[in-house]
């Protein structure tokens, strides 16, 4: 409908002339009994209120107790309360716990409309009470019992809501659609923004959520799950592989091993493991009964474990149970060649790093020069383990030095054929470290120029490479200088032999 052009105070004067004539007025008390009791009663849960002129961080108030509530906003026009209940006592929709009521807001509404609403009935929807919030009003429906807001239950409340906002919608009256289920309205007994007393007026009946729910066309059921859990399908079970010549171990270890204490028992476990072997009834009857003759048994009681043996359930019987039957374990044979799994494991780390040290070794004397980025790239390990493998190379030959520089020391000042001879044949070994002296890590240009540059493989200022090749060039320039005469059949210089000699 079309707003009324009147005197705001003159049109609240009539619609509360007009409601007080009409319905019975309701005390502010009596009204958040009913719409808020549950939530008194609950000392988990406080009443969730906001004054909304309030200073900041002043504006959300909380109660225990509804006379608190009231008394706080007689006398102000900004007071406003949550008529639901809310966990940790925050008024969030994703904290709603539970509510007994469903406000619908209906704004500038006029006298004349007021009371065409009501001799309409308010459209087959009549509320539970109906509030003079100044100026418009509020349809409030009160529900027998408080739901459960869960979040199916949310789902149904916002959808009947909607609904009623429509049917009001489609009369003309100006229904808010901004408001929802979680919603905060002006406290009855508070002042309007003209001034007045809000208040509230009872009009019908209170009634069930299904019934609310089912004038507005909507089925109040707890939807069903879209999938229900499919079963898993239940796989055969499968017979064992039937090993005759277990079956045939048992028999013969029984009559040996079997003590006292363990012979029915026994007897129950080779019924088991013939059932589990795929034996017949009687070819297992008969071991049965001659073994219990062997171990002094009473036929009574080797009958007995033949009888309450289920087929079934002996084909998965564990071979720890077995042996706990039995008395005795099974012999098995290891295939660790009698080690423990301890050593064992110990072992085939030894062969796992002796195999990784020999590639590593290997791909050294086939390439001197390399770095250890490079002993990584090309066999596909860690830097680190080929630095590990590298430095234990290094040490090796290291140590070999003090008998190489012995053996190639001269006995007189002039060197000789003899200690010559000697020499060579203290750098000639396969395995001697000036044999397999690398390039100076990879590093480029002249030493004593100063122009060493990074290394090839490596990041730049790599620790490992930089101090292998200072060493590498330390000895490689302390063997020149001893023996210059040897150390042109040896080097891997080339053009630069007598820049590394300088």
């Amino acid at each position: 409908m079309k707003r009324v052009g009147c005197n705001p105070w003159q049109d609240a004067k009539r619609k509360t002339e007009y409601l007080q004539a009409r319905y019975a007025s309701v005390s502010p008390c009596h009204f958040y009994d009913e719409i808020l009791g549950h939530i008194e009663d609950e000392p988990d849960f406080q009443l969730c209120a906001m004054h909304a002129q309030a200073k900041k961080g002043q504006r959300m108030r909380r109660y225990d107790d509804v006379m608190d509530m009231l008394l706080d906003a007689g006398a102000r026009r900004d007071a406003y309360v949550y008529p639901a209940a809310y966990y940790h006592s925050y008024a969030l929709e994703a904290l709603l716990q539970s509510t007994s009521c469903l406000y619908i807001d209906l704004d500038h509404v006029a006298a004349k409309q007021l009371r065409h609403l009501c001799d309409a009935d308010f459209f087959g929807h009549r509320p539970t009470y109906l509030v003079n919030s100044g100026n418009g009003v509020h349809l409030v429906y009160v529900l027998q019992e408080p739901v459960q807001t869960y979040d199916w239950a949310k789902r149904l409340l916002k959808r009947i809501h909607r609904a009623l906002l429509k049917v009001f919608r489609q009369h003309r009256f100006d229904a808010d659609l901004t408001t929802g289920i979680s919603h905060a309205y002006r406290i009855v007994g508070s002042l309007t923004k003209l001034g007045q007393v809000c208040r509230a007026y009872c009009v019908g009946a209170h009634m069930t959520i299904a019934a609310l729910a089912q004038s507005v066309g909507v089925t109040w059921t707890r939807p069903q799950k879209a999938h229900p859990p499919v079963t898993k399908s239940v796989r055969p079970a499968v017979a064992p592989h039937a090993k005759r010549g277990f079956y045939a171990y048992l028999v013969e270890k029984i009559a040996e091993r079997t003590q006292e204490g363990h012979r029915y028992t026994a007897l129950f476990a080779l019924t088991c493991v013939g059932y589990k072997c795929g034996m017949a009834l009687e070819a297992i009857s008969e071991d049965v009964m001659h073994l219990a003759a062997v171990l002094g048994l009473p036929q009574r009681e080797a009958k007995h474990a033949l009888e309450v043996c289920n087929p079934e359930k002996a084909r998965t019987v564990r071979a720890a149970t077995l042996e706990n039957w039995l008395g005795w374990s099974f012999d098995r044979k290891t295939k660790r060649n009698g080690r423990s799994r301890k050593e064992h494991l110990a072992k085939v780390a030894a062969d796992r790093t002796a195999a990784s040290r020999r590639r590593v070794w290997a791909c050294l004397k086939e390439a001197p020069m390399a770095t250890i980025s490079e002993l990584a790239r090309k066999l596909s390990i860690t830097r680190r383990t080929a630095a590990k493998y590298f430095h234990e190379w290094m040490d090796r030959l290291l140590e070999r030095v003090p008998a190489q520089m012995a053996a190639s020391e001269p006995v007189a000042s002039a060197r000789t054929a003899k200690a010559a001879k000697t020499s060579d044949a203290g750098i000639a070994s396969p395995a001697s470290f000036i044999a397999y002296i690398p390039a100076p890590g990879g590093e480029l240009g002249s030493a004593c120029a100063g122009q060493a540059k990074d290394n090839r493989a490596g990041a730049r200022g790599s620790s490992p490479d930089s101090m292998t090749s200072t060493f590498l060039l330390l000895y490689r320039w302390l063997y020149a200088t001893l023996y210059p005469e040897t150390s042109t059949s040896t080097s891997y210089y080339g053009k630069d032999e007598e820049a590394w000699q300088t």
